[in-house]
């Protein structure tokens, strides 16, 4: 575990150890990141799921297929 990543008191965050998670960086406007603070905060939720929450009320943006589990009775 890593214990100097920085989280805010009290909000939501990802279980540790998920894997395949990679930044994401991006410059706005103080306004615009405040608003985002904000708008997470209210939630409960950290900045970065209140980002993972906020792509799937886009209707352009592609949807995440599952992957499908083998038959284990149809694997040699």
């Amino acid at each position: 575990m890593i214990s100097t990543m920085p989280w805010v008191p009290g909000r939501a965050t990802r279980p540790h150890g998920q894997g395949g998670k990679v930044p994401l960086q991006a410059r706005v406007p103080a306004e615009l990141k405040a608003r985002y603070d904000e708008a997470a905060k209210v939630r409960g939720l950290s900045l970065s799921l209140y980002f993972e929450q906020l792509i799937e009320l886009d209707p352009l943006a592609p949807k995440v297929v599952a992957p499908q589990e083998e038959d284990p009775l149809l694997t040699p």
